[in-house]
């Protein structure tokens, strides 16, 4: 699992990118790199080590938690979401999500993640992303914290999220 901040830090630095992929400067991912080869106090395990990743995060602008799962044999992303609605909620947690499916394949080719967990068919392009229909719902505005934490808790003990 990795921290809430790791999203924000792959979006600040996706944006960058954009911007100038010629010039952009691989140094300053650094801080992710260690991340993916686990040798930062915040990373647990090198994603040589594992198979899938937990990620929350936490969508400001919607005051809001959700949750994903990526999936590193497979390399697919699962977004779990309490409070799913149509249009411009679902567009700004895809939004969110896009910058990992666009970003991490570059940054995992950096350390050359792809030679221990390949990809079919090879190549760096974007992780297709599924936002996971037929899961719990939250009734109200506010509990999309714990609903986040028990999709952890499924994922985790391999329990199943839906009803």
């Amino acid at each position: 699992m990795v921290d809430m901040f790791f999203i924000a830090k792959v979006g600040a630095l996706w944006r960058v990118y954009q911007k100038s992929p010629d010039t952009f400067d691989w140094g300053s991912c650094d801080s992710i790199l260690k991340i993916i080869l686990g040798v930062c106090v915040r990373s647990g395990s090198s994603w040589f080590e594992v198979n899938t990743l937990l990620i929350p995060i936490h969508l400001a602008d919607l005051k809001h938690w959700a949750f994903i799962k990526l999936d590193l044999t497979n390399w697919t992303i699962e977004v779990y979401d309490s409070l799913q609605h149509e249009g411009p909620h679902n567009f700004k947690v895809r939004e969110r999500v896009e910058c990992m499916s666009k970003f991490i394949p570059l940054l995992a080719d950096r350390p050359s993640l792809f030679k221990f967990k390949p990809r079919e068919p090879p190549g760096i392009y974007p992780i297709p992303v599924t936002i996971m229909k037929d899961i719990s719902q939250q009734a109200n505005g506010g509990d999309c914290g714990i609903f986040t934490i028990k999709y952890a808790e499924c994922l985790i003990e391999g329990r199943d999220v839906c009803y």
